[in-house]
């Protein structure tokens, strides 16, 4: 009897080796995700420290082929880097400077524009009331105290953007410094291999900053335009706004469009600002069909992962993490792409396969067959 129980025993599972398994199963998807939820809360806490850096980060991104360009020929690397700051600067004070001078106007005529909403806010009352609708009151737009609130808050704004720009160009400096010596410090560091997936991550983010930033800059024209000929004021500033929102994907473009459709409402009423809306309608229909074939396979997301990083990174980092929403997840997927247990992450990240594609190869696969049959 003690024999039979003991072979008994015998049979059973080691109890380290269940709790194994379990650690692997349940064990390690609640570490991932109690990872992720402290990893965030540092990211949210560290935010002011990061958002300047990561500014930066993408920044010399960009402007490392420059400078990598002018060494490889023979450039003191001074001189190169200087030569990349200061197209960084220019590229600054072409956006800042027809920016701020949009801004000031646009403030001016403030006063103006909410005397015109009020007269119009006070029709619309009149009209709900003779269609027996009351409303108890309607805000008064013509007060003083709003308009003196929003000019505190804008130069607010304007002095902590410019600070904030001086130190994110001392990073972008620094950064492009350590850039030219970046291949050296790998070889000595990193296999072929892990230099070569690198390159590539770098490579594809840089592809997408350079057509997103093209694809902006026409959008932001085209915008600019169609303000200037439907004669809403201030058009630069509605052009340089969608330029900057273009940034933002899926839902960008649609928040430009906003105050410049409200703006038309007030200048001219409810016909003028439905033929801005479609103006703005087309121009975000066009540059959709035509920034696919410009970027080609560069963002690599599935479109549902991009509108939820963007309001992932935007409540972490606040709108400059909505704007660099999509390069930081990139960067994501592409590490988890050469990981072996997290491979599958990048692939539900990725885009879906086309089933077009897909009735193609296999209607080819099955016709090869039959020729060879």
């Amino acid at each position: 009897m003690a024999r039979s129980s003991s072979c008994w025993i015998a049979c059973l599972p080691d109890p380290s080796y269940i709790d194994s398994v379990a650690v692997t199963k349940t064990g390690r998807i609640v570490l991932i995700v109690a990872s992720l939820v402290v990893l965030g809360a540092g990211i949210k806490l560290a935010a002011p420290l990061l958002v300047p850096v990561l500014v930066a980060s993408f920044i010399a991104i960009v402007t490392a082929p420059l400078v990598m360009w002018l060494c490889d020929r023979g450039v003191p690397r001074l001189i190169a880097v200087l030569s990349g700051l200061l197209l960084d600067v220019a590229a600054g004070a072409a956006l800042g400077f027809p920016l701020a001078g949009a801004v000031g106007t646009f403030t001016g005529r403030v006063p103006t524009y909410a005397s015109t909403l009020s007269s119009q806010l006070g029709e619309l009352r009149l009209w709900l009331a003779g269609n027996g609708i009351h409303l108890e009151s309607i805000y008064d737009f013509s007060a003083s105290t709003w308009m003196l609130n929003l000019a505190t808050t804008m130069a607010q704004y304007a002095a902590s953007f410019v600070s904030q720009m001086v130190l994110v160009l001392l990073i972008v400096a620094f950064m492009l410094f350590e850039s030219t010596g970046l291949r050296e410090k790998l070889a000595k560091i990193a296999t072929p291999g892990q230099i070569k997936e690198l390159s590539a991550a770098a490579r594809e983010v840089n592809t997408y900053l350079v057509a997103k930033t093209v694809m902006s800059l026409l959008t932001g024209i085209l915008v600019f335009l169609w303000c200037l000929w439907r004669g809403v004021d201030v058009p630069v500033l509605w052009g340089l706004l969608a330029y900057l929102l273009n940034y933002i994907p899926t839902v960008g473009q649609i928040i430009a469009a906003v105050p410049a459709i409200a703006l038309a409402m007030i200048q001219f009423g409810p016909g003028q600002a439905l033929v801005v809306a479609a103006g703005f309608g087309g121009i975000n229909l066009a540059i959709g069909a035509v920034e696919p074939r410009v970027m080609g396979h560069a963002l690599g997301l599935s479109p549902l992962v991009v509108l939820i990083s963007m309001v992932v990174w935007g409540w972490l980092l606040g709108p400059v993490g909505a704007l660099v929403s999509a390069p930081l997840t990139m960067v994501i997927k592409h590490s988890l792409a050469h990981s072996d247990e997290l491979r599958w992450l990048a692939e539900l990240l990725g885009p879906s396969p086309r089933p077009t594609g897909s009735v193609k190869e296999n209607s080819s696969d099955s016709a090869d067959e039959l020729s060879r049959a």
